[in-house]
């Protein structure tokens, strides 16, 4: 007999010191059952009288001697189990027995396993494999399955990390629970999500102890003794396993962020925006326009283009700001704190910028020249003050196109954004989007040169300077007038969280990288208005 089928046999109920025959017979009684057994080559029967066979079964090939006395329902077989001799259907019923006990326990165990997967909700890793071999291996305990798909998850599921709240593509367990309790408190709070995790309508009617405690839960965690406090002090505490500080967190982040994304920035069309590495000192350089093509040599060479350069400079600096986030606020079911502070900081970033960009423009710093940005050297400066008229706008414009390069080139400035306090925005606007001029000397049918030519721009920091100065700028693809940086390309705010050791308070800090500065005084043009 094969030695793995005998292992097989013996692991469901034969006798160690079985011999060959009851081997055979146990054999053949199990495939009489139908009972399942492995795709094993049973091997070749002894003949009888061999060692080890004291009889036969036919096999239907007469490749065997049943034996004397085979298929006699009186006769005997015997097994020793101390001084006692069983009969055959003895002998039958107790390895039967055995059998299906041995079958009820792997069922049981089968059953425990995959209970494991399901809650763990791994039974979909690589297409099933990872559960079906945990399944099918009768050595794999429920104990060592749960050990075994931890540490799995642990693989496979990377920590959020500090400051780092967005969800990764493929996410296992903890991450769609996580992400499914940030989006549903999102939702409770009134903000759109515009793809809501899977459950996340689940948790957008619980409260936040009910979801401390359902979290501290499925970490292992027995809250039935625990007060509402110790449930939150828990929940944040500076050793909990939780997933509360990473859901909280990703909550403030994604609040900060549709608050800074939806609260305008009216500077960003007319700003070159750009990208440092570091804090020191940003050197932009503005080059003149590229010189006149020119003759070849004798020799048929080209001759080198030589560029005049000024150097203007400004660095990144930053602003933040710091909240906790309290045992109490939990208990007091306080969302309102957890997403109302984190949208005043996405506004307070967005103001930050906003702020550092119109302060360049109405604060007409000095340039690397000397000089002040508008300055009436730099021709870029009406010598009085005029209203916004169409004969006023024309007056800018041909004083923006007739602007020289540093090396006295002419470089043919187009101005296309029109800058406003809020007190003129309406005049703009008619000015600039009307079909005909729209001057009360002018007859209707008059044609508006400035019909489409200009983006009205305005913003309240510009009447805080002046009610009636305005502006043009050139594109930035053209000449940039100012250029803003963020660090590393961060175009947005930066969110950390911390336990707060001494409270068991959530430390939630946002901060912010940029900076601003002027390059070119050729893109812009002001007119003190009137």
């Amino acid at each position: 007999m094969n030695e793995k089928l005998r292992k097989f046999l013996e692991a469901n109920g034969l006798r160690a010191d079985a011999t060959e025959q009851q081997a055979w017979d146990l054999y053949y009684q199990l495939k009489d059952d139908g009972i399942d057994l492995p795709g094993i080559d049973p091997g070749q029967r002894s003949a009888p009288g061999d060692p080890g066979e004291t009889g036969g079964r036919g096999d239907g090939n007469g490749d065997s001697d049943p034996g004397p006395g085979a298929g006699d329902p009186a006769a005997v077989q015997t097994s020793q189990a101390g001084s006692r001799s069983y009969s055959k259907e003895e002998l039958d019923e107790i390895v039967n027995q055995q059998t299906v006990r041995a079958l009820a326990a792997d069922a049981e165990r089968r059953s425990a396993v995959q209970s494991l997967i399901n809650v763990a909700g791994v039974a979909d890793l690589d297409n099933g494999d990872f559960a079906r071999s945990l399944v099918n291996n009768p050595e794999i305990t429920a104990e060592r399955a749960s050990n075994l798909i931890l540490t799995e998850l642990q693989k496979r599921n990377k920590p959020l990390g500090t400051g780092t709240m967005s969800a990764q593509v493929g996410m296992e367990a903890g991450e769609k629970l996580r992400s499914a309790v940030t989006h549903g408190l999102m939702m409770r709070s009134g903000i759109a999500v515009e793809e809501p995790a899977a459950g996340a309508g689940e948790f957008r009617g619980r409260s936040l102890l009910e979801i401390c405690r359902e979290l501290l839960e499925m970490d292992g965690v027995n809250c039935r003794a625990m007060s509402r406090l110790e449930i939150a002090g828990r929940a944040l505490a500076a050793n909990s396993t939780s997933d509360f500080p990473h859901i909280f967190a990703a909550l403030v982040n994604k609040t900060l962020l549709a608050a800074y994304n939806e609260w305008p920035a009216t500077w960003r069309p007319f700003v070159a925006v750009t990208s440092a590495m570091d804090f020191k000192e940003i050197h932009a350089i503005k080059l003149s326009g590229s010189p006149d093509l020119k003759g070849l040599g004798e020799n048929g060479e080209y001759k080198r283009a030589e560029f005049s350069d000024a150097q203007e400079s400004y660095k990144i600096i930053t602003k933040g700001i710091l909240v906790a986030l309290t045992r109490q606020m939990i208990i007091n079911d306080d969302l309102r704190a957890f997403t109302r502070i984190p949208q005043l900081f996405g506004v307070s970033a967005r103001r930050f910028e906003s702020a550092a960009v119109y302060a360049l423009i109405t604060g007409n710093p000095t340039m690397s020249d000397g000089k002040a940005l508008f300055h009436a050297d730099h021709k870029n400066l009406a010598s009085s003050g005029t209203a916004l008229t169409s004969a006023s706008l024309g007056v800018g414009r041909a004083a923006m196109r007739k602007q020289k390069g540093l090396a006295g080139e002419s470089i043919d400035v187009q101005p296309a954004f029109l800058l406003t306090p809020v007190v003129k925005e309406t005049d703009a606007e008619v000015l600039l989007r009307s079909s005909a001029l729209p001057e009360s000397n002018m007859s209707a049918g008059v044609h508006n040169p400035w019909a489409g030519k200009l983006t009205p721009i305005a913003d309240p920091l510009l009447d805080a300077a002046s009610e009636t100065a305005w502006y043009l700028l050139a594109h930035p693809n053209q000449v940039p007038v100012i250029e803003a940086a963020y660090l590393e390309g961060e175009e947005q705010p930066y969110v950390e969280e911390q336990i707060d050791f001494k409270s068991d308070a959530l430390e939630i800090k946002c901060r912010h990288d940029f900076g601003t500065g002027v390059v070119d005084h050729v893109g812009a043009y002001k007119n003190p208005g009137a």
